[in-house]
């Protein structure tokens, strides 16, 4: 038999180790084999909310009762406060789970406020560590900008285009002077008065209080930009007293005043 007969005359054998192999139809060389494992990962997309289902509103201060008889107000650090209802359906989470986005920036909300009851209208009450109900308070600058939401467990909750414009402006309140008068008789009634300008580029409400003898009175001085306007309360004169110490509180601090209540004697 000569050599090539005898070399078609043997079987084929199956390939021993180091031997290229082809693919299987349908089946990529980069298919992880039975001993390798392949990792996956998910990344979370955001949801994101209506603008409506949230609601803002702007202050250029926060008005509050301390105790029973006395009256202050806080200022922020930046241009305004931002008040934000929290889209919170059930538990209680902390007030630093929640951001608000402002362009580039992000933002916590206070975790305590002074005082034990809010007196800024439109605020039944301020969401803080101890207290969580109520609003979500953000001391933030004055910005320009079409990214703004507020943020909370993975959800962008986008502020209304009307919230987005007032960003950008703000109230600047002067307190032009303050009247108090020197006297009264004991009949007369004590009119404490105030005179605010407003020379921001947003409308605003200037936000004070006088207080004697624990009965704090708020006073509310609604201002357009450019306007001057004045507010007061009135106290009934104490016949029983001398003089009537009174307590003003506005976002420039606080300040006292001496009434005289002038005997009948006087007044004759």
């Amino acid at each position: 038999m000569d050599r090539r007969r005898f070399l078609a005359s043997i079987p084929p054998v199956a390939c021993l180790a180091g031997c290229a192999q082809e693919p299987q139809p349908g089946v990529s060389k980069e298919q992880p084999t039975q001993n390798q494992s392949r990792t996956i990962t998910r990344t979370r997309t955001p949801t994101v909310s209506e603008p409506s289902s949230i609601s803002i509103q702007f202050r250029s201060s926060y008005r509050y009762i301390d105790g029973l008889d006395s009256i202050g107000v806080k200022s922020p650090e930046s241009d305004q406060f931002a008040f934000v209802t929290p889209p919170v359906s059930e538990g209680s989470p902390a007030p630093s789970a929640f951001h608000l986005r402002l362009g580039d920036e992000q933002f916590t909300p206070a975790s305590s406020v002074p005082g034990i009851e809010a007196k800024t209208p439109g605020v039944e009450g301020i969401y803080t560590t101890d207290d969580r109900r109520g609003s979500l308070v953000f001391d933030i600058p004055t910005v320009e900008t079409e990214n703004a939401a507020l943020l909370f467990d993975g959800t962008r909750y986008p502020l209304t285009e009307v919230a987005r414009g007032r960003l950008a402006t703000a109230p600047e309140f002067s307190l032009e002077s303050v009247s108090v008068p020197d006297s009264v008789a004991p009949d007369e009634n004590v009119e404490l008065s105030i005179t605010v300008t407003n020379a921001g580029d947003a409308a605003g409400t200037y936000l004070a209080g006088f207080r004697t003898s624990g009965l704090p009175k708020a006073i509310d001085v609604p201002l357009e930009p450019g306007e001057t306007e004045t507010g007061s309360v009135t106290y009934d004169a104490d016949a029983d007293h001398e003089a009537m110490q009174f307590f003003f509180a506005s976002p420039g601090g606080r300040r006292d005043y001496e009434v005289v209540v002038r005997s009948a004697a006087t007044t004759d």
